[in-house]
């Protein structure tokens, strides 16, 4: 294949049919997780290839955002207060080694059936060439093994996680849902992940292959409300903590806790701050004339003005940090969350804080971080690794799996 400079598809080499794939791209009812997918979203797009998001009905706004078409899989169950309510109990009283097996050990695996089941019914009545699954989207996984289909999993900063729980947790919780469609046993697929393996993996996984970044172009706009005054010399500090644990009820109350102890060190601190808390905002009065509270901002296009980014340390908001060459103040919640802070830290790319730290303790961090250019330095450093990365070639994805069929179509 070679690529049609004009149209951004591609050129079949014997046949010279330009060739558009039906690619399906699966999440799961995680408020982030589609931004979290758009590097293979908007290459898929740029390419020239149908997009087809299989999801929950939370993300039907956020598929006619990025321009790809909708079908609904699976249901919003994060959303379930009782879901909600229990794993918010676990993190709080057992801790986030437990919470992570219950979340990806029991939850997860729990939901697959209802996920295979959608997408067996999608797929069967319109196969499509490729499917790219979330790592985590055990539903998804199950389908395209079943239906045969070339499947790519896209690492959406669970990756590590599932692999140390696979075969002691998740596999064994897939065993019966695998053998009701005469499956063999669960394996997680090869995987696809928008950074250097070694960043984020402490044992990198033969399966996974480093791709480059990207974000959906509106994510990349600042607001005009968010203009600074040119004259300002304060530095501006951004904070965030995502948006899964300021919707849970238990986790909100301790994240709302932490939220209050940066804004107090913040207001001791020679700066401007823009705090975006998404529905904790409405219960976080600002404390100070230079603090701005939110309920979301464009975060890619705002790190690119922000002079540091207090954040939970989700992988997609610690890239966007890096594509903003913005330095960091991590303050691990859950999931991966703990482990990325800590390799941020040991790279020189910010500080890592427990999220039970003192006011004191926040304003010490945030003042050594802004008063040290080697963060910033380290950063622009991590940068240019990154976007050293190659880009995502979704057609050599598919020669490698077996595509195209002797006979290809016309691009649309």
């Amino acid at each position: 294949m070679r690529r049609n400079p004009i149209t951004t598809s591609y050129i079949d080499e014997n046949s010279g049919v330009s060739v558009a794939l039906r690619i399906a791209i699966t999440a799961e009812p995680i408020p982030s997780h589609v931004s979290a997918l758009d590097y293979v979203i908007r290459p898929a797009l740029e390419q020239g290839h149908h997009i087809t998001l299989h999801a929950p009905v939370m993300f039907r706004r956020e598929a006619r955002r990025r321009g790809v078409e909708f079908h609904g899989a699976g249901t919003n169950w994060t959303c379930d207060p009782l879901v909600q309510q229990t794993a918010s109990e676990i993190w709080t009283g057992l801790g986030k080694a437990r919470f992570n097996r219950y979340v990806f050990g029991d939850l997860w695996p729990e939901q697959a059936e209802a996920k295979a089941r959608d997408l067996l019914s999608a797929w069967t009545r319109a196969r499509p060439d490729l499917v790219i699954a979330e790592c985590s989207d055990l539903g998804a996984h199950l389908a395209a093994k079943v239906l045969g289909l070339p499947l790519l999993a896209a690492d959406n900063g669970l990756g590590p996680v599932l692999l140390d729980l696979w075969d002691t947790d998740i596999a064994p919780a897939l065993l019966p849902l695998y053998k009701q469609y005469e499956q063999d046993t669960p394996v997680l697929p090869r995987m696809v992940t928008p950074a250097p393996v070694e960043w984020f993996y402490p044992v990198p996984p033969p399966s996974a292959r480093s791709v480059r970044r990207t974000v959906a172009e509106f994510r990349t706009v600042l607001p005009g409300w968010l203009d600074r005054s040119p004259s300002s010399s304060r530095p501006l500090v951004y904070v965030s903590f995502g948006t899964l644990t300021t919707a849970m009820t238990g986790l909100g109350t301790v994240v709302g806790s932490a939220y209050r102890e940066i804004m107090a060190a913040l207001s001791a601190i020679d700066c401007d701050a823009i705090v975006s808390a998404g529905s904790l905002a409405e219960h976080l009065p600002s404390t100070g004339p230079r603090i701005k509270v939110v309920e979301h901002v464009p975060q890619p296009a705002l790190l690119r003005h922000a002079d540091l980014f207090v954040t939970h340390g989700g992988r997609a908001s610690l890239l966007d940090a890096v594509q903003g060459t913005t330095p960091v103040l991590v303050m691990g919640v859950l999931a991966d969350q703990p482990h990325n802070a800590a390799a941020f830290a040991r790279r020189g790319l910010g500080r890592a804080l427990d999220l039970a730290a003192t006011r004191a303790e926040i304003a010490d961090a945030i003042t050594a971080v802004l008063g040290t250019p080697q963060y910033a330095a380290a950063m622009r450093t991590a940068d240019a690794e990154l976007s050293r990365l190659p880009s995502l070639d979704l057609m050599d994805v598919c020669r490698k799996a077996g595509w195209p069929p002797s006979t290809g179509r016309r691009s649309p």
